[in-house]
């Protein structure tokens, strides 16, 4: 494991995480055509053509999605519904090799935009608001989404290599005007491997731009180490003290948070020691490096006191530990 749970980033090992989680899905499905066999009709050429596309290469982040649908819908016994996820994913094709960044689209007209929202605001107690960019902002978010791998390529190349890996779709959204809504920064869901979500509004340097990448990659990368167990075995419902949230998070969320903490602690140091960054984002990065020092002893405070961690989750925050305590 301990190839795997290195704090360094590693495109090799970010490519294998994907196939891994390939295997898993194309396990899976095989395992539920076997059980609906009988009750759903399939079109057996086309699934076994998908499959086939599925074990040479990445596939988007919505047919993981869809898979997830698929379960939910024959849980619910809505086979009909069945049957049509099971056609869309017979029918995609592998993604494109470049990283694919796009504006969400209107959800009441967009399946595949109604699926981002539905499976990226999954928590019933702090549900957000996600909407469709206004053009001029979206363009502007791709801008600095262009400039931000731009410098990470400059200063901290395995980091973009690792993230492009990663990554396959960029999805550019907004939150709602209203000053008292809950508003997102970024988001990232196990059920959309390989796709994160960033608010348009957001990120409004280029310096933060990158760090919001090597924060929800971070969570994506996490989600492939525990593709196969959990981090953690606390309670479910018990709530801790976040880093980098206000309200109170599960302890799984609180090991992610800390986790990015360093990430992005790791990402503004390289950048610092690169000498990639100008005058006013030497500021920003100096003051940056002290803030998530502090967010991360916040974190590891709470972990150490409450967290009941896996053999996997113990060595996925060794590294990030040791990382942090060589960089003081």
């Amino acid at each position: 494991m301990s190839g795997l749970v290195d704090f360094e980033p590693d495109a090799v090992r970010a490519m294998a995480i994907d196939h891994h989680m390939r295997q898993r899905l194309g396990t899976s499905l095989r395992y539920i055509l076997g059980q609906a066999e009988g009750r759903i009709p399939i079109v057996q050429p086309a699934i076994e053509g998908f499959l086939a596309r599925l074990a040479e290469g990445p596939v988007s982040a919505t047919i993981f999605g869809a898979y997830c649908d698929l379960v939910l819908a024959i849980e619910d016994d809505r086979l009909d519904l069945a049957e049509a996820l099971l056609t869309e994913i017979s029918a995609a094709p592998n993604r494109p090799a470049c990283l694919h960044v796009h504006d969400l689209a209107d959800p009441r007209i967009d399946p595949a935009a109604d699926r981002y929202i539905r499976l990226i605001d999954t928590d019933p107690a702090i549900a957000f608001t996600v909407l469709p960019p206004p053009p001029e902002t979206a363009a502007a978010c791709r801008g600095r989404i262009a400039a931000a791998f731009s410098l990470l390529e400059a200063g901290d190349p395995a980091l973009a290599a690792e993230i492009r890996a990663l990554i396959g779709a960029i999805v550019i959204a907004v939150g709602p005007d209203d000053p008292t809504a809950l508003v997102f920064d970024g988001a990232s869901s196990f059920m959309l491997w390989g796709a994160i979500m960033l608010n348009a509004k957001g990120h409004r340097t280029v310096l933060e731009m990158a760090l919001a990448l090597a924060h929800e990659s971070g969570h994506n990368l996490l989600f492939g180490l525990c593709a196969d167990g959990p981090m953690v075995e606390n309670d479910d419902d018990a709530r801790y003290p976040s880093p980098l949230r206000a309200d109170p998070r599960p302890m799984d969320g609180i090991v992610h948070a800390t986790y990015v903490t360093a990430r992005m602690h790791r990402a503004v140091a390289r950048l610092l020691q690169a000498g990639v960054l100008d005058g006013a984002a030497t500021t920003e990065a100096q003051s940056g490096l002290a803030a998530h020092r502090r967010a991360f002893a916040q974190g590891i405070k709470v972990i150490d006191r409450h967290a009941r961690l896996t053999e996997r989750g113990y060595a996925i925050m060794a590294g990030a530990r040791a990382y942090m305590a060589l960089s003081a």
